[in-house]
This record gives C-alpha cells, sequence and structure tokens, in this order.
C-alpha cells in the first residue's frame, strides 16, 4: 500500500510539473520529435503526452532497478532486430 501511495504522489507532482512546462521547451521538443502523422489537436498531445511521461517517471521513482532493466532489455531487443533487419537487407540486395 505504501508503495502505491509513493506512486500516487510522484505522478501527482509529475503530471503538474509537466502540464506546466509543456507551453516552454516540453511541448516544443515533443512537437520536434512526433512525426507529423502522430501530431494531433495540441490540447489533446499535451494531456496524452504528460499522462504518458508521468507514469513512466512515477514508476521510474518507485521501482528504478525494474525500469532500468527493462530500458536495457528494450535497447538489446531493439538492437538485435536493427541488425537482423540490416542483414535481411543485404541478403536481400544480394540475390
Amino acid at each position: 500500500m505504501t508503495v502505491f501511495v509513493v506512486w500516487l504522489i510522484a505522478f501527482a507532482v509529475l503530471i503538474f510539473l509537466l502540464l506546466k512546462a509543456w507551453d516552454g521547451a516540453l511541448g516544443a521538443a515533443v512537437k520536434r520529435r512526433l512525426p507529423a502523422q502522430l501530431q494531433g489537436d495540441p490540447a489533446q498531445d499535451r494531456w496524452v503526452m504528460a499522462i504518458a511521461l508521468a507514469v513512466l517517471g512515477a514508476t521510474f521513482i518507485v521501482k528504478p532497478v525494474s525500469m532500468l532493466l527493462t530500458l536495457i532489455l528494450l535497447a538489446i531487443v531493439l538492437w538485435v532486430g536493427k541488425r537482423v533487419v540490416c542483414w535481411g537487407m543485404r541478403k536481400a540486395r544480394l540475390h
């Protein structure tokens, strides 16, 4: 129960800070990073991105080791996937 309360407090603080920072550098960074196809209504983007980042941040605060291991695992899977796709493309070009 304590972990849940800490997560809720971290989530509330993060969502407040993210929504406050949206008009500054955060909104501009997200707009630069998102492809045009994924950009929608700016007001809706603000809430969706703020909630998503707050969930990730609160989870990282509560369980940092689990999140770090998950990020490492995702990086390894993406790296292996990239290598396999590059290898497949080279093989397809040769034949």
